[in-house]
């Protein structure tokens, strides 16, 4: 239970090493996919830098100073790479990066644009890691399902909910083209949940160094507050101990529903990144 999980330096260096590899498959994944077929990876600081496409949101570095201190030359050398690429450079960086990296951030003029929260739960601790105290739905509710998609009709559903459920139905080209390199990853398992047999949000589970990373959540607005990602939630967890994971990993905004989900499903907050951009003009 998560009531054991003490939050130490080597456990966030692991859960960010884990991070930076799952980047750097879904470049590959991605680029495979020829969805974006310029996807490329820069390793730098310890972590790395990921670019999919021009002007793609999901464009960032990772994972720097994880290892020790950073280098001038290494962040210098990181803003080159996205403006090779016309890209102003943004950076999610971790409260246990060495200091250094946090002081050169700010020589060049990086600001803090945004916070994300990253919540932790040991499996395997207790009968099969899972804290079944939340169920999906009353039991006068709908009927929430979960199902895997395996083919290629279930990724393209995956891949519209995703999109759908992520920007709450304004979805543009840009958004279904991301939506679908995540839906194409060949190492991640994507779930879909239904409400009364109807198509209702998503999931994806990716399995690293015997972590299960969580992500790919969203749910359609009509459907909300009615146990979709509860459920999804418990799936993936129970998929991730019978694959053999000691370790479940999701992320959120600070305060948000997703968060008080995950928090109820067993998570626990385990510490903050924060985004750091290099403005336009500088």
């Amino acid at each position: 239970m998560t009531q054991d999980l003490l939050i130490e330096s080597d456990l966030v260096r692991r859960v960010e090493a884990v991070g930076v590899s799952d980047l750097a498959r879904y470049v590959d994944e991605a680029r495979a996919s020829a969805i974006y077929p310029e996807a490329t990876t820069f390793r730098v600081g310890g972590g790395g830098a990921f670019w999919y496409s021009h002007g793609n949101i999901v464009n960032s570095a990772f994972g720097l100073g994880m290892s020790g201190p950073v280098e001038q030359e290494e962040v210098a050398a990181l803003i080159a790479f996205f403006a090779e690429r016309d890209e102003q450079a943004r950076i999610d960086v971790c409260p246990y990066a060495d200091a250094s990296l946090m002081r050169w951030l700010a020589t060049y003029g990086f600001v803090a644009t945004g916070f994300e929260t990253v919540l932790l739960q040991r499996l395997g601790d207790g009968e099969d890691g899972i804290d079944h105290s939340c169920g999906p739905v009353g039991p006068d509710g709908p009927l929430v399902t979960v199902r895997q998609a395996m083919s290629a009709g279930d990724r393209e559903l995956w891949a519209e909910l995703e999109a759908r459920g992520f920007k709450d139905g304004a979805v543009t080209d840009e958004d279904m083209a991301l939506a679908r390199a995540i839906a194409l990853r060949r190492d991640a398992m994507h779930l879909v949940g239904y409400v009364d047999g109807q198509p209702a949000g998503t999931g994806m589970l990716v399995i690293g160094d015997g972590a299960a990373m969580l992500n790919g959540d969203a749910t359609l607005p009509a459907f909300r507050n009615k146990g979709v990602q509860t459920a999804l939630l418990r799936t993936r967890l129970q998929l991730a101990v019978e694959a053999g994971c000691d370790l479940a990993v999701i992320e959120a905004s600070p305060g948000g529903t997703s968060e008080r989900n995950q928090q109820r499903a067993g998570f626990r907050v385990a510490y903050t990144r924060v985004t750091m951009e290099l403005p336009k003009h500088i």
